[in-house]
């Protein structure tokens, strides 16, 4: 059995399709799977145990790009293909590939409603995870329980530091600004913590969240209990680091997706989004903490660069305080 996978985006989604990678090949456990993805994420999928083949496009490429890499693809003559991404250069790709198609079905008028209009038709919340197992019930894909997986790769701390315990990852970036708690609030956190439990913060971001982590430590001002790690990692090394975490404090961002797929106690901090999207952490470990009396929130179903309505209440609605309380308890003294 010959197979292919498209999802070409992003960090986090990708993550979320491992639950599918697995039950896939652990269905056709002497088949052969390929993954199609985007240059910049074919490392987060070469690292999994269950894909034989990545196939990477152009981060930038557009329609004739999809047109090329799909005569390219016909002559693997695959015999199953899933569309995990459903958008307009995914579904040029699959056209006449394979000789079952697979497509997962996005609520897109639903979510619409929501943010639009405050309509919720997204009740019960399905998460990703499991819709996309969902597009494979015909050939008998079934939710093995073991949720997300991600591969670890080794990490040498700066300097020979040492980590004390209690070890707690705080993720403060995320890809859109009102997805962000507020960098001076990870900061109070962080102290708080410090406070009462000792141990180390370490920080965790991409290469584009090296300043609101550094504005973290800084503010923090403890250097000798904090390891600021923003934009010296890769999430594999990430996920070495957040498996033997205490607590990760994230926004709704691929960390947050990393430490779900370690099983690592989590608090999840959500603004402009919702849970019912099904974006939210797969794993029994992670907490959610929200600002649940907004008449305008969801204002949008990925992220904005700015607050609609220029006051992030979103965000500034959830406090320190509220997020020290969940993290005590998950701590206990």
């Amino acid at each position: 059995m010959k197979t292919l996978i498209i999802r070409f985006s992003s960090a986090g989604d990708i993550i979320l399709t491992s639950l599918f990678v697995r039950v896939l090949r652990n269905r056709f456990p002497d088949g052969t799977i390929d993954f199609l993805t985007k240059k910049s994420f074919a490392p987060l999928v070469k690292s999994s145990p269950y894909v034989d083949r990545v196939i990477s496009g152009k981060d930038d490429a557009g329609l004739s790009d999809a047109l090329t890499l799909r005569g390219q693809l016909k002559q693997e003559e695959y015999d199953l293909v899933f569309d995990l991404h459903n958008s307009l250069r995914s579904r040029i790709v699959r056209f006449g590939l394979g000789k079952k198609r697979f497509s997962f079905q996005k609520p897109t008028f639903r979510k619409w409603l929501l943010v639009h209009f405050k309509i919720n038709r997204l009740h019960p919340i399905i998460p990703i995870p499991e819709r996309y197992l969902d597009i494979g019930s015909s050939i008998s894909l079934k939710n093995d329980g073991k949720g997300l997986d991600i591969a670890f790769e080794q990490i040498k701390l700066p300097n020979e530091q040492s980590i004390a315990k209690p070890l707690i990852v705080l993720a403060p970036g995320a890809r859109h600004y009102t997805k962000r708690w507020p960098a001076t609030r990870y900061a109070a956190v962080g102290k708080g913590l410090l406070h009462d439990y000792g141990g180390t913060i370490v920080l965790l971001g991409s290469t584009e969240e090296i300043e609101t982590c550094e504005k973290v430590a800084n503010e923090i001002a403890m250097p000798e209990a904090v390891v600021n790690l923003g934009g010296k990692t890769t999430l594999a090394q990430a996920g070495t680091l957040i498996k033997d975490s205490s607590l990760v404090i994230a926004n709704d961002s691929a960390l947050g997706h990393v430490a779900a797929a370690c099983g690592a106690p989590l608090i999840s901090i959500f603004g402009s989004t919702v849970e019912e999207f099904g974006f939210a952490p797969y794993s029994p470990n992670a907490r959610v903490i929200q600002n649940m009396g907004l008449r305008c929130r969801p204002c949008t179903s990925i992220g904005r660069s700015e607050c609609p309505r220029e006051h992030f209440e979103c965000m500034k609605g959830v406090s320190i305080e509220a997020v020290l309380t969940v993290a005590r308890q998950i701590l206990k003294p």
